[in-house]
């Protein structure tokens, strides 16, 4: 029976000094009695019994009182517990924001939870400030960051709270804007050679995959593989090409492929030729292949051209549905209609007496290719490095990145997302047209023309490091909105601007400014 007593009373002992209790948006929350069913709660000589997951009581601040709770577990009531509650403190704020290391350029949004003792999350006053420069602050709880706006290198975000009873909290965080995607990955007898992490594009059963990974060799036969930096920046991707030993066809005239082969010498299509789903044609280095006025050469598998194969005549290739071309340093002499495919690579092509069409592809990437005129239409990836287009029209390109590269003339229409690096292009007309509820970003570039950028119905264009030149260097109209940094605007005038949102910061503005219907000018 002593025993029992002293077990009890130790048992009572450790229940009493586990309780504990705190004030949250002015409620009582007791906690330490998570083992139980419920709890009796006498309170100024009131009872009631409570399930232990509603022990969250409202209160008022300075009210002090002593409690009385009775834990009870399956019916059987323990010893009760004396709980004293001090009202009298009012606590500062509390914040958690996860702010990353590195960010890339863009809006990122940042995740805010704040908790008071008496007062709710909503009702707190915040000040931010980005490198001692207030800007707006959170709305709900989102704290949204646009690093398009920042310069590269480390910033420091700043942020006090307030409640009601004027404590605050203040709490400094650091990060580094990274502006520039990384080098791309290399390849060496077949293996990715990066100690980056890599991401892998595929395209399965009708869409795109994509999968993170650091090993230098993948199971697929075919792949598009971009590195990532610390901010997530994407580079151009390399192709990963599993190279494969086919029997060669020895036949001159091309009638049918229905095996996977390659292809030597001479070959000329007769009629219409199909290269079947899941099959892989290769015209080896110093090939030819002619496909003939009327002739038709449909790829529905994979097409390979090495390096210094040649494919010519007035006939036409098709790449559709599950097809996919691969051209490397080849000769293209003929009309190419891309309406399908899932994967696209050419890299060291010179398109100038071809005719080349995309019409629909999954992943497309076009590295050091010459074409007078490139319209690219619906496709859902597309990178383009180190190229050369007299004209470069883009059309309903879910996401586009564009490198390295030279223009007469950019159009990008249709809902299209294109962001432009160290590009330049020099037009008489206009040099860069952005419309139809689209985005551009253009990133250490330069613009001249007698219009630098017209931008209408309902687009956006963004500007950072960037330089216009033009009789008009940007034209807005229809709702669009125009967003500079660090960039300079020169024209005898500068901005033309026809019911447009125009933000800028660090930006020269050299030349007229005209503003017509609703116009609305914010400089940072």
């Amino acid at each position: 029976m002593r025993n029992l007593v002293l077990i009890l009373l130790f048992t009572s002992c450790f229940v009493l000094a586990a309780v504990s209790y705190q004030f949250k948006s002015s409620q009582l929350l007791i906690m330490g009695l998570e083992n139980y069913d419920e709890v009796e709660l006498e309170i100024d000589g009131k009872k009631v019994t409570l399930p232990v997951s509603q022990l969250s009581i409202p209160w008022r601040k300075n009210y002090n009182t002593t409690l009385i709770l009775t834990p009870i577990k399956n019916g059987v009531r323990s010893s009760s517990i004396r709980l004293y509650i001090d009202a009298n403190k009012d606590k500062a704020p509390t914040i958690r924001l996860r702010v990353p290391s590195y960010v890339p350029l863009g809006k990122t949004t940042l995740d805010l939870f704040t908790e008071d003792d008496w007062d709710e999350p909503g009702s707190l006053r915040y000040s931010v400030y980005l490198d001692g420069v207030r800007i707006d602050p959170p709305k709900g709880n989102k704290l949204v960051l646009d690093t398009f706006f920042m310069h590269s290198g480390e910033r420091r975000l700043r942020i006090v709270c307030r409640d009601s009873g004027s404590n605050v909290v203040d709490q400094t965080y650091k990060f580094v804007v990274v502006p520039t995607p990384p080098t791309s990955p290399q390849l060496n007898q077949g293996k990715i050679v990066s100690n980056r992490t890599h991401r892998v594009y595929v395209v399965r059963d009708g869409r795109i995959e994509t999968y993170e990974t650091k090993s230098n060799e993948l199971a697929d036969q075919f792949a598009l593989v971009c590195d990532l930096d610390a901010a997530t920046n994407e580079s151009f991707p390399v192709l990963y090409y599993k190279r494969m030993e086919f029997s060669q066809l020895q036949s001159s005239i091309l009638m049918n492929l229905n095996e996977s082969c390659s292809l030597s010498s001479e070959h000329a299509v007769f009629g219409r030729v199909v290269v079947p789903a899941g099959q892989t044609v290769v015209l080896k280095t110093g090939s030819t292949l002619r496909i003939n006025n009327n002739c038709e050469l449909i790829v529905r598998g994979t097409l390979v051209l090495e390096h210094g194969a040649k494919v010519t005549g007035l006939g036409n290739l098709s790449v559709v549905e599950s097809g996919k071309l691969v051209a490397m340093g080849a000769t293209v002499e003929t009309n190419v209609s891309i309406d399908g495919a899932t994967t696209l690579w050419l890299s060291d092509v010179d398109l100038s007496k071809a005719k080349f069409e995309i019409n629909r592809s999954f992943l497309t990437a076009l590295k050091n290719v010459k074409a007078s005129q490139m319209i690219v239409d619906n496709v859902r990836k597309l990178w383009i490095d180190s190229s050369d287009f007299g004209s470069l029209e883009l059309l309903n390109c879910g996401d586009a990145i564009i490198m390295n590269s030279k223009m007469s003339q950019l159009k990008v229409s249709r809902g299209s997302r294109v962001r432009m690096y160290s590009c330049s292009i020099y037009s008489t007309k206009v040099a860069v047209l952005v419309s139809d509820l689209s985005i551009l970003e253009t990133i250490d570039s330069w613009i001249s023309g007698k219009i630098g950028v017209n931008v209408e119905n309902f687009s956006i264009f963004r500007a950072r490091s960037t330089q216009i030149n033009a009789d008009t260097a940007v034209v807005a109209s229809n709702y669009s909105v125009i967003d500079s940094f660090a960039s300079v605007l020169a024209g005898t005038k500068a901005l033309q601007l026809r019911d447009t949102k125009f933000t800028f910061s660090k930006t020269q503005v050299l030349g007229g400014t005209e503003k017509f219907g609703l116009v609305e000018v914010n400089e940072r």
